[in-house]
């Protein structure tokens, strides 16, 4: 299996929508594709946040304090908020099916949105949106 993340595989992520094909490829340079099988857990609640992932297939619970509060499938990202705020993880992810993940490291994370301000902002708009603001 194919280890490398294409511009194309980002090109369908709404985080990244109107970017052009050299930003999309660009990005995709600085994320490892990831396979995971169900039931792995890809976060957890109160720990550091080191990594940001986007989902190229399958899905994830979202848990906060043991209740499932939202699935996230294909497009789709988390880690964002650990990594934007600077604190511990709000939640568990939990793989609920096979997946694929787009997985970038903090330090490719702030690169990214350092050179790319329209994903920064619509990160801040995720945040806002996730943290109930």
């Amino acid at each position: 299996m194919e280890a490398i993340v294409r511009g194309e595989d980002l090109a369908a992520v709404p985080l990244f929508e109107g970017l052009g094909s050299y930003a999309l490829n660009e990005i995709a340079e600085k994320a490892v594709k990831t396979y995971v099988r169900p039931q792995m857990a890809l976060a957890r609640q109160g720990d550091h946040g080191f990594g940001f992932a986007v989902i190229l297939s399958g899905h994830a619970d979202v848990i906060v304090d043991g209740n499932v509060i939202a699935t996230l499938g294909p497009g789709e990202v988390f880690g964002e908020m650990s990594l934007a705020t600077g604190s511990r993880r709000n939640a568990d992810v939990v793989s609920t099916s096979q997946m694929t993940l787009a997985h970038m490291m903090v330090w490719e994370f702030r690169s990214l949105v350092d050179k790319h301000p329209e994903v920064k902002d619509r990160i801040a708009a995720l945040v806002a949106q996730r943290s109930g603001g």
